[in-house]
């Protein structure tokens, strides 16, 4: 048993050995690697899954970090069973034990100042301990915010530029360098929107704290959010990312659009699967699509980190004249991967200009993407199309910026192509990536209530930018801070499956009432016995037809168990629709929607419910299924007033995807009955024992649900 001791205990030693190894080499290979990172980006690739990291990474940290470990236990085994072989006597032994635990303390100690230093780890902590209500104080929440399209909705092309900064221009066109590696970008740009009040020169996004790399920069110019703590791992965890945020996707999937993300590398890297499915329902392209549908040269086909944008663009000319060809608008987002750091990846399109890899690939890019615009200029959907180029973040190479004036204000690229507004200031903006997600919008020719969203201000008005108003110190200070809004939006408590399931039967009174020149709604909420422990209470809100809400209140609870609150509603007009809305809030104080109604404000004073026509509306309803069980057709006719429907769609879920359930459009197939619409629903990986589905029509008078389903 003694001897059995020493064995655990030697095996046990040589473990931390090769423990201290590795976090040392690993501190090293972080710093070498990443040398312009900061500590909330190494929090959030450390927290996020490994699938989908580059190649060359991976092999980095397997001959930088891993190797070296294994060989330095190995040493140390050697070193103990030679000492063991020559009977060397035990103060030799003892002072090898002193030498190897000195070294590899010293050697820890070391790797981690220099890590503390650099990223100045002290810092980051401080800052992640102190609580600030700055996001909460200055967020519009686009749930709350009303967006306006306009009557002809424009498609939408996004393209997240992989590291490019208007830096790589040359100085007399407001870059950093003698020279201008992206000329034709830097063309598009001037001649376009990039916010500046000197068209000679460029103008771009400032990156903020928590938007300094891909994921961070794609959720900011999407969300008007950064990105904070370990939400790359809740992501990969929770199926989930930013549960409590209304993103650029969510808004776009509401209003019809087809949503597609197209990118060179697998989405499952860095949460950009779960984010862009779960907001916005994407279709994804992804290199694991390309390779399974056989759009890549051979099954082993991989460079850099999947393919590369040659391959990107000619696959994204394909999907765009198929989103073209159907009646919905589109939202094609791509990004690119051949200028991500280190030092690019040189493709057969590639020239040998500027003596310098990176910025050959970058001139590479330039040239590509230009291209590629000019192929949209000449298509049929052009004239009705808005795009967005802007780098996803600054770059993180490690020595191609060296050099360059220590002053300058390094910028992302940004141009913004065939907007519907022009801005109303000829001033420089100073902005910064969160700006993106309500300027996008503002470019498709939507009306922004407050001009903004998120954190971010809609560049095309007058309104200042967080920069512009607190400065970019204070700003950046505050967002690195903890902040319990944020928390909340990132994990809220999600109810479970059969909380959702009874809010849904939740009943509600409305009357309306006089006194004076005033009007009032007196709401009672009834219904509510199941739901109650999982909620922290009820918000009762009233929203005009545009969507700007009219009023708002808490609600109480009486005697009878009913909730209740007061709305004022003077502002209504009568015969023009309105929307009812109560939410449930969380143990977190996240708001749910839990009950919604669209009516009219008669003379007589009376809300006339959308209830009240449910049977008219929806009597031809029915669900049907295919003999093997994997699809479900929903079928709805019977419409009153069938002319004035603008999109008939379903939501659908089971016990398992509850707080992600699918949005799916209804296409309409008239049959001898009238207006009927159909769609086919894919079924095959649902809990078909617990499947719920809601069926909403949106017309004139706003969007009702008209019919609901329990597939028993």
């Amino acid at each position: 048993m003694k001897k059995f001791g020493k064995v655990v205990l030697k095996i046990l030693a040589f473990l931390l050995i090769f423990l201290v190894a590795l976090l040392s080499f690993a501190a090293l290979w972080t710093m070498d690697t990443w040398q312009n990172n900061t500590m909330d980006q190494i929090v959030f690739h450390i927290t996020s899954p490994i699938e989908g990291t580059s190649s060359d990474i991976l092999a980095g940290f397997l001959l930088k970090v891993l190797l070296p470990s294994v060989l330095v236990t190995v040493a140390a085994i050697v070193t103990k069973v030679i000492l063991k072989k020559k009977e060397a006597k035990p103060k030799t032994v003892k002072t090898a034990n002193i030498v190897i635990t000195a070294v590899l303390v010293v050697f820890l100690a070391v790797s981690a100042i220099l890590f503390i230093n650099k990223y100045k780890v002290i810092d980051y902590f401080s800052a992640r301990s102190v609580n600030s209500d700055f996001i909460k104080e200055n967020y519009a929440d686009p749930e709350k915010t009303a967006v306006t399209f306009p009557e002809k909705k424009r498609n939408l092309i996004y393209i997240y530029l992989e590291s490019v900064e208007m830096t790589y221009a040359d100085k007399k066109s407001g870059g950093a360098l003698d020279y201008n590696c992206i000329p034709e970008l830097t063309k598009l740009a001037l001649e376009n929107d990039c916010f500046t009040g000197n068209k000679e020169k460029l103008n771009g996004a400032r990156v903020s704290f928590g938007t300094t790399y891909t994921m961070g920069g794609m959720v900011a110019q999407s969300s008007g959010l950064p990105v904070v703590g370990g939400v790359g791992n809740a992501a990969s965890q929770q199926d989930s990312f930013y549960p409590g945020a209304t993103v650029l996707g969510d808004i776009l999937k509401r209003e019809g659009y087809n949503n597609e993300l197209m990118i060179g590398s697998k989405v499952e890297f860095g949460g950009r699967g779960v984010y862009f499915t779960s907001h916005g329902n994407y279709k994804i392209f992804d290199y694991t699509y390309a390779l399974q549908n056989g759009k890549l040269p051979s099954n082993d086909y991989y460079v850099w980190w999947g393919y590369e944008d040659s391959k990107l663009f000619t696959f994204a000319k394909e999907e765009l004249k198929d989103l073209a060809s159907k009646d919905a608008p589109f939202n094609l987002t791509l990004l690119t991967v051949d200028s991500h750091f280190e030092d690019g990846y040189v493709c057969p399109e590639c020239k040998d200009e500027y003596g310098t890899q990176y910025a050959n690939v970058m001139a590479c890019s330039s040239r590509q993407i230009k291209a590629f615009i000019d192929w949209i200029k000449q298509q049929d959907f052009y004239e009705n199309t808005t795009i967005v180029l802007n780098g996803d973040h600054l770059t993180m190479d490690k020595d191609f910026l060296d050099g360059i004036d220590a002053q300058y204000d390094r910028r992302t690229f940004t141009a913004i192509i065939n907007s519907a507004v022009k801005p109303t200031e000829n001033t420089d903006r100073i902005y910064n990536t969160l700006d993106m997600f309500p300027t996008t919008l503002a470019a498709m020719g939507c009306k922004i209530e407050g001009d903004k969203l998120g954190l971010g201000t809609n560049l095309y008005s007058s309104k200042k930018t967080l920069f512009e108003e607190y400065g970019e110190d204070f700003v950046n200070k505050e967002l690195a801070k903890n902040s319990e809004f944020m928390n909340s939006i990132s994990s809220w408590d999600p109810f479970d499956y059969e909380t959702i399931a009874y809010a849904h039967t939740l009943s509600c009174n409305v009357k309306f009432g006089k006194d004076g020149n005033k009007k009032y709604a007196l709401i009672g909420l009834s219904g509510t016995e199941n739901i109650n422990a999982k909620t922290k209470g009820y918000i009762a809100r009233m929203k005009g037809a545009d969507g700007s809400i009219i009023s708002t209140s808490d609600m109480k609870i009486d005697g009878d168990r009913i909730y209740n609150a007061t709305l004022e509603v003077t502002s209504l007009k009568m015969g023009v629709p309105s929307t009812l809305e109560i939410s449930a809030k969380d143990s977190k104080g996240v708001e749910h929607l839990v009950y919604s109604e669209t009516g009219l404000f008669s003379n007589s004073m009376m809300f006339e419910s959308s209830r009240k026509i449910k049977k008219s509306e929806n009597a031809d309803t029915s669900l049907s299924f295919s003999e093997d069980g994997k699809t479900m057709t929903v079928k709805a006719s019977g419409f009153a007033n069938p002319n004035d429907i603008s999109v008939v769609y379903v939501y659908v879920w089971d016990k398992r995807s509850v707080n992600n359930p699918q949005y799916i459009l209804l296409d309409r197939s008239d049959d001898a009955k009238g207006a009927c619409y159909v769609a086919d629903i894919d079924i095959s990986k649902m809990d078909r024992s617990s499947i719920r589905i809601h069926l909403y029509q949106r017309a004139s008078g706003g969007t009702t649900k008209v019919w609901k389903a329990i597939k028993e």
